[in-house]
């Protein structure tokens, strides 16, 4: 045959073939990869475990490990094949679309590294610093551009894949960005393609009563991935919630006696930690908030599912009605107790490929909840519409507080991340029920204060329960955290901090305190006085609020382990602290489980103009004697300086602690919002507890009552800002204050605090320092040295004190300071991403690390490959 026929043929026939595999590819959603293997095409979105193109491999980040772990799936191995050490804290992982290379966030380190894989093979071959404590990650369809939402520098990082680096920083985004998606693009064009960046937590909504069930909206950041330009936002709106409450503080409708529940209530959405796009829609799985009083178990917080139609960038809705849901409408129609479970904590959602059907991840409940899509893309989970319908709800029970999930090409699998039992749960989506779990990384050994410390983080974060055998009988709790399931701690304390809410609470507007500030980072026996009006002097004090606002059976029990002790009160008759181990162990996570947020300003971060006005700041905040509220190691004045519990006599008749309130001139008696849940005026007017400034600057909006949406509104009070000096105004210059601001932004655990003297005796049953002995000072280059691009280095200092981590060149030269700052005695591990000071790449060579503490001075070798 002629070589002209060829050609004519292979015209012909070849588009015909390609054109054959580009419908096959449309109608499944796959397409084929170079060497012929399938992979999935389409949107892409963030989340902290992703299958491999092929379905061979599963990649999961192991945030309190420092890990990300390879398991081989193929032919449900399910067998771990490698656990590979990436920087403090990953978070997210995302799988280049031709399976080639792995990208990790690590949070806590700054960084994101860079993995090269072939088949079971990997080596990490880059680590690139992006912004401040970055997060959710997402790549482009074709691979070129990695989109990373640094959730508390505010910003958006964008890596060119192709010679990583960081090619644009993105910075009108909105406050604290988590999830992120991004479109396939119109006509499959990546350069089309739109980016989708969730808000973390609700904006305010101007003119609306602070309080009220619809004070707040969700957000969500569009940006061009053409341009790397902002192009608008999403809102949010609140919406009916489908439960009712007895009477309306803010409405001024009493309740009644006996109660009735009939004022219908609202939930606006808050806590947006993920995206993910299905069809010509997004979805946003988040925590709905209902904070007007009276408060009710069933009514504070909703699994809400919010719907974003991605052509118009608005809400969506299907034939004029708003397509998002309560996840939880319907679920009272089942019935009840024991079994009866609501959705606690919606974190994460997955669709099949093939099929408008998915799965929400509920982080609180320990489950998955199957989702339906029709033909307008609004979701169901098939909840009963009344007590006469059984409904159709699809439950998975998985393990211990899931985080992510990921559906391999075929929809046969799903593969689920389970940050506190450290496992994945692998689910046959044909039978609907786990086949398998998978340790990621290893469990404490049982009895162990780390075992101790993380079954705390399990309370904390279940509203079901603990399931952790493997830790030892205290690892097994029953369903005593909220009523049937509905909250946990982490409802209203996301990452053990704030969800910004302010609540209409017995004692009035309170808006939710962060629990990093509960303790002096640097010494946990320096404990904080709690709560806004100083209700509450352990954290075991809490239990309350298992009872009373989450409905639950609680952890303080009688002799029997089962019957709730009715005798449990804030301070008197009995300290609360050593009465449940279940609650002792919640409290140590707290104390050491709860990190501070990095500041972009702190003193590791930031040097030049912007580091000149924060230790400018830093002499006005002395100068202002602002330390008389906001000093010592706890950056609170208000330690707690008796053994629990205090003599009735410091007691008022209030239940609060009156030598700890500051009367400062944020309590405004007038305002429509200052009533207490049973409709009476709020307390205040003796002052308030002051809060820590402990990384203040992601902890707005401020104040008790939410009023001051920013730092430059709560130095705007001339009275606050003047109550270190006795009523004169030593900040009357918006220069100054401008300055003094930079440093409160810049406060975390890393700053220097203010003397304040010391909190006084701590009772031995609250000791909560984990007892770990050190006997020497040590330094050591961990893993390979030479290092290829990056080194971890590991220390251990025998005594608390402030820690000096340098590391210098042959000829003496400062190239990066790592530590610098006091640490208790311990044992630590420190990344260095391969850059200097001023974020040039350091050379290939010999260098020295140094370590001075108080303890001495230790130096190490370390060769960088280059």
């Amino acid at each position: 045959m002629s070589y002209r026929t060829w050609t004519y043929r292979a015209l012909f026939v070849i588009p015909l073939l390609l054109g054959v595999l580009v419908m096959l590819g449309g109608a499944s959603g796959t397409g084929l990869l170079a060497d012929g293997r399938h992979h999935v095409v389409g949107p892409s979105h963030s989340g902290p475990i992703a299958v491999t193109p092929d379905d061979r491999f599963v990649w999961v980040a192991n945030p309190d490990d420092d890990s990300v772990t390879l398991i081989d799936v193929g032919g449900d191995a399910n067998r771990v094949v490698d656990r590979i050490r990436v920087g403090d804290e990953p978070q997210n992982v995302v799988i280049s679309p031709d399976g080639r290379h792995v990208y990790v966030s690590n949070t806590r380190s700054g960084t994101v590294t860079v993995i090269r894989t072939h088949g079971s093979d990997a080596d990490v071959v880059r680590t690139i610093r992006v912004g401040t404590e970055p997060y959710g990650m997402a790549l482009t369809p074709d691979g070129k551009k990695l989109y990373v939402a640094n959730a508390r520098s505010n910003d958006v990082s964008v890596i060119n894949t192709k010679n990583l680096r960081v090619a644009d920083t993105i910075d009108d985004v909105g406050l604290e960005p988590r999830g992120v998606a991004i479109t396939s693009g119109e006509d499959g064009e990546d350069d089309d393609a739109k980016v989708y960046v969730t808000q973390f937590l609700g904006v305010d909504r101007p003119g609306v009563l602070i309080g009220r069930d619809d004070y707040k909206e969700g957000r969500v950041t569009v940006i061009s991935a053409e341009d790397d330009k902002v192009i608008g936002q999403v809102v949010l709106n609140p919406i009916a919630s489908g439960f009712k409450s007895n009477g309306s503080v803010l409405d001024h409708v009493a309740p009644t006696d006996p109660a009735t529940f009939t004022f219908p209530t609202q939930a606006f959405p808050n806590q947006l930690n993920s995206i993910v796009i299905k069809g010509n829609r997004a979805y946003v799985p988040n925590t709905g908030a209902s904070p007007d009083g009276p408060v009710r178990f069933n009514v504070n917080v909703q699994a809400l599912l919010s719907v974003i139609d991605i052509r118009s960038d608005q809400e969506g809705q299907a034939g004029g009605a708003p397509q998002t849901i309560n996840m939880n409408r319907g679920i009272n129609f089942e019935p009840g107790a024991p079994n009866r479970t609501f959705l606690a904590v919606p974190w994460a959602i997955e669709f099949k490929h093939r099929s408008n059907q998915g799965y929400a991840v509920l982080a609180g409940s320990n489950i998955l909840v199957e989702v339906d899509l029709d033909a307008d893309g609004t979701p169901t989970i098939h909840a009963p519409t009344s007590a006469t319908d059984p409904g159709a709800i699809v439950r998975i029970p998985v393990g211990q507080n899931p985080r992510g999930i990921a559906i391999n090409s075929r929809d046969d699998r799903a593969y689920v991340m389970n940050e506190v039992s450290r496992d994945v749960s692998v689910v046959d989506l044909g039978s609907k029920s786990v086949v398998a779990t998978i340790a990621t990384s290893d469990l404490p050994a049982p009895g162990s204060e780390a075992a101790t410390l993380l079954i705390g983080k399990a309370i904390f974060n279940s509203s079901t329960g603990v399931n952790l055998p493997r830790l030892g009988p205290a690892g097994v709790i029953g369903r005593r955290l909220s009523s049937e399931g509905w909250s946990a701690c982490a409802s209203c304390h996301p990452f053990g901090l704030t969800d910004g809410v302010v609540w209409i609470f017995a004692s009035g507007p309170r808006r939710t305190l962060p629990l990093n500030g509960s303790f002096n980072p640097h010494d946990p026996q320096d404990a904080k006085i709690l709560n806004h009006s100083a209700i509450f002097d352990e954290l075991q004090d809490f239990e309350l609020n298992i009872r009373n606002v989450s409905g639950g059976l609680g952890l303080i029990t009688l002799a029997d382990g089962t019957t709730p002790d009715p005798n449990v009160k804030p301070f008197v008759p009995l300290a609360n602290a050593g009465r449940s181990p279940a609650l002792d162990a919640m409290t140590m996570f707290v104390a050491h489980g709860v990190r501070t947020p990095i500041s972009p300003l702190s003193s590791r971060h930031h040097q030049g103009r912007k580091g000149h006005e924060v230790r400018e700041g830093r002499e006005l905040f002395e100068d202002a004697n602002c330390a008389s509220c906001h000093g010592g190691g706890g950056w609170a004045s208000s330690r707690r300086n008796f053994s629990p519990p205090p003599a009735a006599t410091r007691i008022d008749a209030d239940g609060q602690l009156p030598e700890f309130l500051k009367p400062v001139g944020t309590f405004n008696p007038a305002q429509a919002n200052e009533l207490r849940a049973n409709g009476k005026p709020a307390l205040g007017a003796g002052g308030f507890n002051p809060p820590t400034l402990l990384g203040d600057f992601a902890m707005g909006p401020f104040l008790h009552d939410g009023s001051a949406i920013t730092l430059d509104d709560v130095m705007a009070l001339v009275p606050h800002r003047s109550a270190g000096t006795g009523g004169v105004d030593k900040l009357a210059s918006a220069k100054d204050r401008r300055a003094l601001i930079s440093f409160l932004q810049s406060i975390d655990a890393s700053t220097e605090p203010f003397d304040l003297g010391s909190p006084g005796p701590v009772p031995e049953r609250a000791t909560l320092a984990l007892s770990e002995t050190v006997g020497e000072l040590s330094l050591a280059v961990v893993g390979a040295n030479p290092a290829p691009v990056a080194a971890r280095l590991a220390y251990a200092q025998p005594r608390a004190g402030r820690v000096e981590l340098a590391l210098f060149d042959v000829s003496g030269r400062r190239v990066a300071k790592l530590v610098d700052e006091t640490r208790p005695a311990g044992r630590y591990q420190v990344d260095w991403d391969g850059r200097q000071e001023d974020g040039a790449i350091a050379r290939g060579g010999v260098y020295f690390a140094r370590l001075r503490t108080v303890a001495g001075q230790r130096v190490t070798r370390l060769v960088l490959a280059r």
